[in-house]
C-alpha cells in the first residue's frame, strides 16, 4: 500500500530510491509486535456504514506493553464524504485526529491506483479503561450514537485476535523534503496462527497538498507503479487488511472497501 497523510489532519502512503536506515530506535519503536482487535455489532453495522473500530496494543515477550490505542475510522472512496464526518470523541483521555489517504492497487489489475480516505480519531487508553470504553462506544464516539442506538452490543469481529509482525524497512527520500517511512507488516491469527495477509507500505506526512513538490510526488507514484509491476503475482486485489479479518467467519459483511 502507498499512503499519504497530512499531519494531524490528513495522510497519504507514497515513495524515491535513496534509502536511509533508521538509527537505533527509541524505546517506543523497539516493539514491533502488536495485537489488533476489531469491534462491531453481530450484523457488522459499523463496517456496513463505513466505520471501523480497532484496538491495538504493543506486545513484548508475549505480554501487552503499556497503553492501548482505540481508533475510530470513517473510511470512504470519496474525500468529501470522509471529511464531513465529525469523529471528535467525548472523553477525558488523550486523543489525536488524522485525515489519511490510502492509495491502493485497482481492484481488478496491477498498474493503476484507487484511494480510500479515512477520518480517524485515536484514543490512548490505559488497560483498565479499554473494555469500559468499548462497551460505551456510543457515548465515547458521538459519531456512532445514532448507528448504535438500535444495534446489538459490540463484540470482537469474527472472534479474531490478530498478531501483527512489523519490520521497519528504512526511510525513502524522494527529494525536495518529501520522505516516507517504509514498513513490511504480516498479519496472522494469534501468535503462531496461519498468515492472513502481508503489506509493504510507505507513508508520507504533510500538512497540505500544496506543500508537496510535484517532482517528488511523481517519484513516489512511479515507485508505487514499479512495485506493483514487480510484485504482480503477489497482489491481493480488492482487499484491505481489515476486510480480510471481517471475512474470516461463516458470515461476512456485504460492504467491500
Amino acid at each position: 500500500m502507498h499512503e499519504a497523510r497530512p499531519v494531524d489532519g490528513g495522510e497519504k502512503k507514497r515513495s524515491r530510491r535513496r534509502w536511509r536506515n533508521p538509527k537505533s530506535a527509541a524505546v517506543d519503536d523497539e516493539c514491533l509486535l502488536r495485537e489488533i482487535v476489531f469491534y462491531d455489532t453481530p450484523h457488522f453495522d459499523l463496517y456496513e456504514s463505513a466505520f471501523i473500530l480497532r484496538q491495538r496494543v504493543k506486545h513484548r515477550d508475549g505480554w501487552p506493553l503499556g497503553n492501548s490505542e482505540l481508533t475510530l475510522k470513517f473510511r470512504h472512496p470519496e474525500l468529501d464524504q470522509a471529511a464531513k464526518i465529525d469523529v471528535r470523541p467525548a472523553t477525558d483521555h488523550d486523543f489525536r485526529i488524522k485525515f489519511k489517504e490510502e492509495v491502493l492497487p485497482q481492484k481488478g489489475h496491477a498498474g493503476g491506483t484507487r484511494s480510500l480516505f479515512s477520518h480517524n480519531v485515536v484514543l490512548t487508553l490505559p488497560p483498565e479503561s479499554l473494555e469500559k470504553d468499548v462497551a460505551r462506544a456510543a457515548q465515547v464516539f458521538p459519531a456512532l450514537r445514532q448507528l448504535l442506538a438500535h444495534s446489538g452490543a459490540l463484540e470482537i469481529v469474527q472472534r479474531a485476535r490478530i498478531t501483527e509482525v512489523l519490520e521497519e524497512g528504512g526511510v525513502l527520500d524522494f527529494g525536495h523534503g518529501l520522505t516516507a517511512k517504509a514498513t513490511v507488516a504480516l498479519w496472522r491469527t494469534g501468535a503462531v496462527g496461519p498468515s492472513l495477509i502481508g503489506e509493504l507500505a510507505y507513508q508520507c506526512k504533510f500538512q497540505r497538498d500544496e506543500d508537496v513538490n510535484m517532482k517528488a510526488r511523481k517519484r513516489a507514484d512511479a515507485l508505487y507503479a514499479r512495485l506493483q509491476a514487480d510484485a504482480r503475482d503477489w497482489l491481493a486485489f480488492g482487499l484491505t487488511k481489515t476486510r480480510v479479518v471481517y471475512g474470516l467467519g461463516p458470515t461476512a459483511p456485504r460492504h467491500h472497501e
